[in-house]
């Protein structure tokens, strides 16, 4: 088989393949079936809204901090002591700021104001003073994102 009928076969193949995308997905951009986004649709937009917390979705964040019951019960699941060894949980406050954007460097400036500080409620109150539109349902979005199901059943108790 010549060059050509192989560069013909491959170009074949590519347009047979249907691929989801948006107007701002680039050609070698990965395409995320749970997101249905690609990398730059992410970046641009941010991540699409939670599905499992449609009536959160366009309340503020700032609410949570008004919810103290419902804050608390985050703080313990997101906001754990270091396990034997010094080894950290996954899906903790610490990636919930990355989400957002922040420094790892402000991560540990947060966690080394414990136990009087809660590093999650430092974080939602610098997302807020950043960025005050920041909704529940993003919040959640980073949480379904993270596999804290645990977290995303404490938040359904605000809607």
């Amino acid at each position: 088989m010549g060059p050509q009928r192989l560069l013909f076969a491959v170009l074949l193949l590519a347009q047979a393949a249907p691929r989801e995308t948006s107007q701002h997905c680039g050609r070698l951009e990965y395409w995320n079936p749970d997101n249905k986004c690609c990398g730059s649709c992410l970046q641009r937009f941010g991540p699409p809204p939670c599905p499992e917390l449609p009536n959160l979705a366009s309340q503020p964040l700032s609410r949570l901090l008004d919810e103290l019951e419902v804050l608390e019960e985050l703080i313990v699941l997101l906001d754990p002591e270091p396990g034997p060894g010094g080894a950290l949980a996954c899906g903790t406050t610490r990636h919930l700021a990355a989400r957002y954007g922040l420094p790892a460097a402000w991560s540990t400036f947060a966690y080394s104001l414990r136990p009087s500080r809660s590093p999650l409620r430092a974080l939602i109150e610098m997302v807020v003073a950043r960025e005050p539109s920041t909704s529940l349902g993003q919040f959640g979005t980073h949480l379904a994102q993270l596999g804290r199901a645990d977290a995303l059943q404490v938040l359904s108790k605000l809607g």
